[in-house]
């Protein structure tokens, strides 16, 4: 046995850079020693033996990260002794969804049901429509909420109202592309910027928004636009 072997053996990551960078191949007698690590036995399966390496699965599977890149990568396929390492992380059980199984991960939705924005993608991408366990989280961020609304519910989203309606822009755009009509929820904040105000009464409402007038009148651009396209044809009417 050389010395530079030797060294190898001494531990994973030796043995691991050894096959890859001396070897170029497989180094049978480091194999025990690498599968000892879930990292190193990631990548000499992905990087020198380019397929599976079973004596690293154990290794591997108690680690999320490495259980999920192991699947994409080097199997292309479910990894289900990998599958419990990967439901303790909520963004690595939506990619395990979303790009191993392409379908529901009902041991990681949980977890995923935690996270807001892996619980409106897990809805958008891999259920393609409602994920009620993961809708609390999704209702805590005003966002998520209107995005959830829009693109996954194609309506109302009740649960979200309340965050939505403390911001100015979601709020205008829940009523515009959501409701397509009033929010009333949302109108207190709506009120308080002048462009906002003008919009919501000229596409939403159609009409006056009371509550908006004070804050258009105070602005020159938006006050001509109102009087212009709401109140004189409020009035004419």
């Amino acid at each position: 046995m050389s010395t530079k072997e030797e060294n190898a053996l001494r531990s994973a990551e030796g043995s691991y850079h050894y096959a890859l960078e001396f070897l170029k191949g497989r180094f049978e007698k480091g194999e025990d020693v690498i599968s000892k690590d879930a990292e190193c036995s990631y990548c000499y399966a992905r990087n020198v033996l380019k397929s599976r390496f079973e004596k690293g699965e154990d290794a591997i599977s108690e680690n999320s990260q490495y259980s999920y890149q192991y699947a994409r990568n080097v199997l292309k396929n479910r990894f289900e002794k990998g599958e419990d390492a990967i439901t303790k992380i909520a963004w690595y059980s939506y990619d395990y969804a979303r790009d191993i199984i392409k379908d529901r991960f009902e041991k990681g939705e949980d977890i995923i049901s935690k996270n807001t924005q892996s619980s409106y993608l897990y809805a958008l991408n891999v259920l393609h429509g409602r994920f009620e366990l993961g809708e609390d989280a999704i209702s805590k961020n005003a966002w998520y909420s209107y995005l959830y609304a829009n693109n996954v519910l194609r309506g109302k989203f009740e649960k979200g109202e309340d965050i939505i309606s403390k911001d100015i822009e979601y709020s205008y755009n829940y009523a515009h592309d959501v409701l397509h009509g009033r929010f009333e929820k949302g109108e207190d904040i709506i009120s308080k910027d002048a462009w906002r105000s003008y919009c919501y009464a000229y596409y939403v409402l159609e009409g006056r928004f009371k509550k908006g007038e004070d804050i258009i009148s105070k602005e020159s651009w938006s006050s001509e636009l109102y009087k212009k396209n709401i109140y004189n044809k409020e009035n004419k009417a």
